[in-house]
């Protein structure tokens, strides 16, 4: 195998901006490409509702905040990030590109790869919305029904790219770059939040048997599909795990503070064991109910309130974990995709932790449904193997690959004039940046 040399140190960081949370994680790149988390801030957020900027300076003072802790953690100065984008002006599409070979006897090249690819691009779009990110899915030769991943030093005449097209309102963006600006930081990339945490969740079986991650948030849920190994539809609904936490400060009239720790909680109980032969049944009867009794002031000192925790998970939070799911398998039915997905669901975000969501995804969506976790890092964060830093992780993952692709492209480029550009071409072209 092939590693990438990182001669100097390098150093990336990756801002989750949440509804709930603003997640900044700052991390070195090894020799070999991999990644060692260094810095890590997380603040409440504040002027970001349903992934949109509502009120910009509080939103630039929750980054600042935010990157500031991170900083001081590994003692590094950042210039330039990478930034999740989410919200319900989130929109996909597949489209593609085809370009003439340029030379038919020879095989095909890297430029002509890049060309498909652009001209994939240029599809015709609003005047206020841009392309996010582009995703390459497959490519086709001439008139051959077979899907090719890789089309590199094959030999035809028409060379076409297929792609996945994730748009984001202009305005919104701008508003972005505007809160990065003005703590001077620069953009090195938006990205999908629910892109950058399913490529941290997921692995390539599950991608080729098809497979849908599912990114519950504060406000909002976001969701990619992956059907044959390709990324093929992404989306957004507008609700997220804050509702399951009003619904429950509502019933039970606490706050939004007390609620989402009484949310999590539940999801954190021991199974209750089962009845012992020396124990009656009046008396397990007893634990039985002792164990259902939520006493409301565990979590909110001088409450006295007390609920039953069965109603709780089986009606409050069935309930509005049952919305976001049902509107997930709408698209999913709308897009005839309900029944293609083997693998399932994968749910990830702080939403994901809520208690009972994956067998509650499974009645819905009727398929099978895991709680995902991103993959490890080294570092001296502990917790990123948590649902809720699967975006982060992403947005990480997502800047090493780009990294990756750049150190290649210098070397290669530096040694053409000895021979190696095939070497390098074989290894590391630009396709693999846009690949899932």
């Amino acid at each position: 195998m092939i590693h990438k040399s990182f001669a100097t140190e390098e150093i990336i960081a990756a801002i989750d901006l949440g509804s709930s949370h603003c997640i900044t994680l700052i991390a070195s790149v090894n020799p070999d490409g991999t990644l060692k988390i260094i810095g890590d801030g997380t603040v409440p957020t504040r002027g970001v509702q349903h992934g949109t900027i509502i009120a910009l300076s509080e939103a630039t003072d929750t980054i600042e905040q935010s990157l500031t802790k991170a900083e001081r953690f590994c003692g590094k100065n950042i210039n330039s990030v990478y930034l999740n984008v989410s919200g319900h002006h989130i929109l996909s599409q597949n489209d593609k590109g085809e370009i003439a070979i340029e030379s038919p006897e020879e095989n095909i090249t890297d430029s002509d790869i890049e060309r498909a690819i652009e001209f994939a691009r240029t599809t015709a779009l609003p005047a206020n919305r841009e392309i996010l990110n582009l995703v390459v899915r497959y490519f086709k030769i001439d008139d051959q029904p077979q899907n090719i991943p890789d089309p590199l030093g094959m030999t035809g005449t028409k060379l076409e790219a297929n792609v996945h097209l994730i748009t984001a309102n202009t305005s919104i963006l701008r508003n972005f770059e505007k809160a990065l600006g003005n703590i001077g930081l620069g953009k090195e990339a938006f990205v999908f939040s629910g892109y950058a945490a399913s490529e941290v969740v997921l692995s390539a079986a599950e991608k080729e048997a098809g497979v849908i991650c599912i990114d519950i948030g504060s406000d909002i849920t976001n969701y990619c599909v992956y059907l044959e190994g390709a990324l093929t539809l992404s989306g957004v609904i507008p609700i997220g795990g804050r509702y399951v936490s009003q619904d429950i400060g509502q019933y039970l009239k606490v706050s939004l503070e007390t609620a989402e720790k009484i949310k999590i909680g539940l999801a954190n109980l021991p199974p209750i064991t089962p009845r012992q032969p020396e124990e009656s049944p009046k008396d397990f009867r007893q634990r039985q109910k002792e164990a259902d009794l939520l006493r409301v002031g565990d979590f909110e000192p001088g409450q006295t309130a007390t609920a039953s925790k069965n109603f709780l998970v089986n009606t409050v939070i069935h309930a509005r974990l049952k919305e976001i799911l049902d509107m997930i398998d709408n698209d999913l039915r709308t897009h005839k995709l309900a029944n293609k997905l083997a693998a399932g669901a994968v749910l990830v975000g702080g939403g994901a932790k809520t208690v009972n969501v994956a067998p509650i995804a499974e009645r819905v969506l009727r398929m099978r449904a895991r709680v995902g976790v991103p993959q490890a890092m080294d570092g001296v964060v502990k917790n990123t193997t948590d649902p809720s830093y699967a975006t982060a992780v992403g947005l990480l993952n997502f800047a090493a690959k780009e990294r990756s692709v750049e150190i290649t492209e210098t070397a290669k480029n530096s040694d053409k004039t000895n021979g190696l550009d095939n070497w390098f071409s074989k290894w590391g072209h630009k396709i693999k940046n846009f690949m899932p």
